[in-house]
Formats: structure tokens, C-alpha cells, sequence
């Protein structure tokens, strides 16, 4: 279980010489503490497969497959990793 909130602090700074109320907000998550657990995954279980990268890069996310989709099979979980390049 987790709990989560946002707070808001209003202050005036010593800096602030006409008096105006600075407003911050910060978001706060809670998470319990896990104990280590050891995963095994059987190599037999994962879908590769290769992708051509969405986004900056120009002619060469068209050309370069520079993603890679990893789905665990029983699970159905699914990784997908890209990288993009700058011009």
C-alpha cells in the first residue's frame, strides 16, 4: 500500500521587499519497504524483437532499427527501450 499527497508551503522570502507570499509545491510518495527477492527468468521466455526508433534523429530512426521490445511470455510483461540521436 502506498500513500501519496501534495503539500504547499506559502512563505514570504527575506529577500521579498514588497511582501508578496511565494506559494511552492511539492509531491510526496510514500512506498513501503520490500524485502530482496531473487528472480529467475528462463531465457526460453523472452520475445525479442527490433525496432526502428519514433522521433529526433532524422533519416536515421528511419533507416537504423535502434529499439529493442523484450516480452516475457507467462507474464506478458513488455519492455520497450529506444534511443534517440541529436542532430
Amino acid at each position: 500500500k502506498t500513500e501519496a499527497g501534495v503539500h504547499r508551503v506559502q512563505r514570504v522570502p527575506a529577500t521579498e521587499s514588497q511582501g508578496r507570499v511565494h506559494t511552492s509545491t511539492a509531491t510526496v510518495a510514500i512506498m513501503p519497504q520490500v524485502d530482496d527477492v531473487t528472480v529467475k527468468i528462463d531465457p526460453k521466455e523472452i520475445k525479442l524483437q527490433t525496432a526502428r526508433s519514433s522521433g529526433a534523429g532524422g533519416q536515421n530512426v528511419n533507416k537504423v532499427e535502434t529499439a529493442i521490445d523484450l516480452i516475457h511470455i507467462p507474464t506478458g510483461i513488455r519492455i520497450f527501450c529506444q534511443q534517440e540521436r541529436s542532430q
